[in-house]
């Protein structure tokens, strides 16, 4: 395996290094990303942007809107929001690639005390509510599933920026985004900050596992730039729904 220790706090840098790893890289190795991003609106691929984010206050606040390749919800991240990515050769159904990243989560999760469970196809629960969503996509022979663990997450930012989906809140008999979602941080056994829980998710993720730290040198920083400019820091793509 080859874990990307990038000190980026820019998600559109973040879906460009993806991207690079999947269309370019193209490791036999899996690759494993755990990171975080400033304040961010992140877009399912083909979701239009004015009926998830309320953008005013996106605006007001200086959130960012950045939109990745992968299907799925709008999700808003912070810095108390820890981010994971894996990229793999696809050896199975991709929904089998899915359910075993989502089972290592909430492996990692047990160990810390926090008792999490899958629900659907792609949200991790804890406690009756949301604490993390998989989405994933593909490029020729790899696929990318990645996600969100909301560890200390400002909830009512979040809540305050995306607009609600009514179709996901109503029959279920959930009155709001925020009543749908909590932070990991109240349910662990000891009292982390997000970098060390980061750290822990980190071992728990690699345990077992014989790993390499990746460097990214300057010919793969040009081509991750590429992406980056072209694709997913560019207006045309973010905002062309």
């Amino acid at each position: 395996m080859l874990y990307f220790d990038i000190n980026s706090k820019d998600a559109a840098y973040h879906f460009s290094v993806e991207e690079f790893c999947m269309r370019e890289l193209k490791s036999e190795k899996p690759v494993l990303m755990i990171w975080q991003a400033d304040n961010t609106v992140m877009l399912g691929n083909n979701q239009a942007v004015a009926a998830e984010v309320k953008l005013d206050y996106a605006r007001e606040h200086g959130i960012k809107i950045v939109r990745r390749s992968s299907g799925g919800g709008a999700i808003y991240t912070d810095m108390g929001t820890v981010l994971y990515t894996l990229i793999q050769p696809i050896v199975d159904d991709v929904i089998v690639h899915r359910e075993e990243v989502a089972a290592a989560v909430i492996g990692v999760l047990g160990a810390m005390g926090v008792t999490a469970e899958r629900i659907g196809k792609n949200d991790i629960l804890v406690g009756g509510k949301k604490i993390s969503g998989l989405a994933q996509y593909t490029a020729g022979n790899f696929v990318c599933t990645h996600g969100s663990l909301l560890y200390e997450t400002d909830l009512e930012v979040l809540s305050s920026v995306l607009v609600p989906n009514d179709d996901k809140l109503h029959p279920k008999g959930i009155k709001s985004i925020r009543s749908r979602v909590t932070n990991i941080k109240p349910y662990m056994a000891d009292d982390l900050t997000v970098s060390e829980f980061i750290n822990c998710l980190k071992e728990g993720l690699l345990s077992g596992k014989e790993f390499l730290e990746y460097y990214i040198n300057k010919d793969e920083q040009t081509q991750i730039v590429r992406f980056y400019n072209e694709k997913y820091a560019n207006d045309e793509w973010t905002y062309r729904m």
